[in-house]
């Protein structure tokens, strides 16, 4: 999977306990894993962007300028550490799979991470992993 690749896995395990059907995008490679976070259509304001300053921090997407067809929250109080043993059983039972033309260009993606690195909430071993990774992508 490649930085901004967009899935869908329908058994996610959060943070704080059950697991649920959540939109996936994927920041990077994390060794043989991946860096990702979720998505939400809950409102949390309507200024398009990295929005640091909001609870959680989020990087909105207005409906209709890329693929999602409804507004979208990328939340960034959290990065998820997606194995990739754990993502090829999902894939198998069909719990988990990339969206048809589900990709975000690097132009955005390198925007997105540019606003998860001044993320507080985000662990400091996951910003020192997204800071390499974004200079990368430079």
């Amino acid at each position: 999977m490649n930085c901004g690749t967009i899935f869908r896995d329908q058994a996610f395990q959060f943070s704080d306990g059950p697991a649920g059907d959540k939109l996936i995008i994927v920041l990077c490679e994390y060794g043989t894993d991946h860096l990702v976070v979720k998505t939400t259509t809950t409102p949390k304001g309507r200024t398009p962007g990295c929005q640091i300053n909001d609870r959680p921090p989020n990087y909105f997407i207005p409906k209709r300028t890329t693929w999602f067809d409804e507004d979208t929250w990328i939340e960034l109080d959290e990065c998820f550490e997606y194995v990739s043993y754990i993502q090829k059983e999902k894939q198998k039972d069909g719990t988990s799979h990339q969206l048809r033309n589900g990709m975000l260009s690097p132009s955005l993606m390198k925007d997105i991470i540019d606003c998860a690195l001044l993320s507080d909430d985000i662990d400091e071993f996951h910003l020192e992993h997204l800071a390499m990774m974004r200079k990368k992508m430079a």
